[in-house]
């Protein structure tokens, strides 16, 4: 296993930057995910890492060395692609077997290695098998498997559960993270699923636009959001956010009036924004609370919650409450939905975000 540093990485696609100056340091045995929208430079990143792609500047180290010049195959890593990449004329023992046989690894020991990558994954009963018999989480097994016998110093893997239903999602994010703990490997997971990075990630890096807005645990980037883009991207039901003004005496006031006190405003911030998760949102008033009315548009009924969605008075739309249970409330009806201080987020007219209450 290894360690990886990225030290000041930039890529530039003719007179297009892509990635901007990336810093990172990841220790060994970690669990990385990189998360972000399409086109923030996720996988673009994961392909200098592997040797697919060169890096235009900035250095890439593996347990301190660095590995710009090398050659993808010699840098010792394995990918693991979205599109599963297996021979379909192979069978599972096949695909599983080739990387070895084509370096020469002795045929006992290829037999060991894919018979031992097979039993972690639950796949020896589908080694004389085709791709073409096999599910879609059974086919990306074996691509992970292919990756496993070749015992690398780091597993990356691109997007690898996007072409899985919902179910088998859920699945193999399980599987992934069990076999992380298993073999200890260092992992870095590119994914557009924040639920997934937050559900498998040690850290998570989110990008946007080549940069890196945060680098935290998920608790950490859910608890304390370094800025409105990482606060509305991390976390499902995404953040509400009500523009502000600043009043008298420490308060910060919504476009409908209503008031909250803030002692940080007070201290000369000057708070564009204000963040609320749809989970944080009450039905219950509570001291220093505060008060939004609101006209309810739907109502999602998910068994164990539901997801109230609404108006407010000034007419902003799309404000989303997550309450416990099953709710009685029906489009049309009117309600007081009550936001604590302690759970808010203040943002500042650049989205960065204030201190806390």
């Amino acid at each position: 296993m290894a360690a990886l540093q990225l030290q000041n990485i930039v890529k530039d696609f003719g007179a297009v930057r892509v990635i901007h100056g990336v810093d990172l340091d990841i220790a060994d045995g970690e669990f990385i995910v990189f998360v972000g929208p399409s086109g923030c430079g996720k996988s673009t990143l994961l392909r200098l890492i592997c040797g697919l792609e060169d890096a235009s500047a900035g250095e890439i180290r593996l347990d301190g060395a660095r590995v710009n010049e090398l050659a993808a195959a010699d840098r010792g890593l394995a990918m693991v692609f979205q599109s599963y990449a297996l021979y379909p004329h192979m069978t599972v023992y096949q695909n599983m077997a080739f990387g070895l046989e084509n370096i020469g690894t002795p045929r006992a020991q290829v037999q060991a290695k894919v018979g031992a990558a097979a039993a972690l994954l639950q796949l020896d009963a589908l080694l004389q098998r085709k791709p073409t018999q096999l599910s879609g989480g059974q086919r990306q097994r074996v691509a992970i498997g292919r990756a496993i016998v070749r015992e690398p110093k780091i597993f990356l893997f691109d997007e690898p559960l996007s072409n899985l239903d919902a179910e088998l999602r859920v699945a193999m994010r399980s599987e992934i993270t069990a076999l992380h703990r298993r073999l200890g490997a260092t992992m870095v997971y590119v994914t557009h699923d924040q639920v997934e990075a937050m559900t498998m990630a040690d850290r998570i890096v989110v990008l946007r636009g080549g940069h890196i807005e945060q680098v935290g645990t998920p608790l950490a980037l859910y608890n304390l959001p370094a800025n409105r883009f990482v606060a509305g991207f991390i976390g499902s039901p995404k953040m509400n956010f009500l523009p502000l003004t600043l009043g008298a005496n420490g308060q910060v006031l919504t476009r409908h009036g209503a008031a909250l006190d803030w002692p940080a405003a007070a201290a000369g911030a000057a708070p564009a924004e204000l963040g609320i998760r749809p989970e944080h949102l009450s039905l219950s008033p509570s001291p220093g609370a505060l008060a939004l009315p609101m006209r309810v548009n739907q109502v999602e009924q998910l068994g164990g919650h539901a997801l109230l969605h609404g108006t407010l008075p000034d007419g902003q739309t799309g404000i989303s409450a997550q309450c416990p249970g099953q709710h009685a409330a029906r489009p049309g009806d009117a309600l007081t939905l009550y936001a604590p201080a302690a759970a808010c987020h203040l943002f500042d007219a650049d989205g960065r975000r204030l201190g806390a209450p």
